[in-house]
């Protein structure tokens, strides 16, 4: 027996209510398609698609680490020339805000260059 009845009312009350709000054209037909076959249904065929998709899933990992690292060390970068610009100029800052510069040049993300394996 089935302990929670007012979940398939409600749950196709709330998709005909999005059904009325979404302007969108191909999200309205996933919305129709999902109230057809039902919500669990959608989800298996969900599942089954990005299953196709897993094994691009360290790519994706690589990009985003990549850019990541670079992203850190150009705000590092753009910092450490913000800080020497905003030194005072004295004898003393002088050499220091050169050392920064020089630093700042050098401040390059040491990833290792990505190796495309053949499958």
């Amino acid at each position: 027996m089935y302990r929670h009845p007012w979940i398939n009312k409600y749950g196709s009350l709330a998709v005909f209510l999005m059904l009325l709000l979404v302007i969108n054209p191909e999200l309205r037909a996933f919305l129709l398609i999902t109230n057809f076959i039902g919500l669990d249904l959608m989800i298996f065929f969900i599942a089954i698609q990005l299953r196709d998709l897993l094994p691009a899933a360290p790519l994706f990992v690589t990009q985003m680490r990549t850019f990541l690292c670079v992203a850190g060390y150009a705000t590092l970068r753009a910092t450490t020339r913000m800080i020497a610009l905003l030194l005072a100029p004295i004898n003393v800052t002088a050499g220091v805000t050169t050392l920064l510069f020089v630093l700042s040049k050098n401040m390059w993300c040491p990833m290792p260059k990505q190796r495309f394996h053949e499958i």
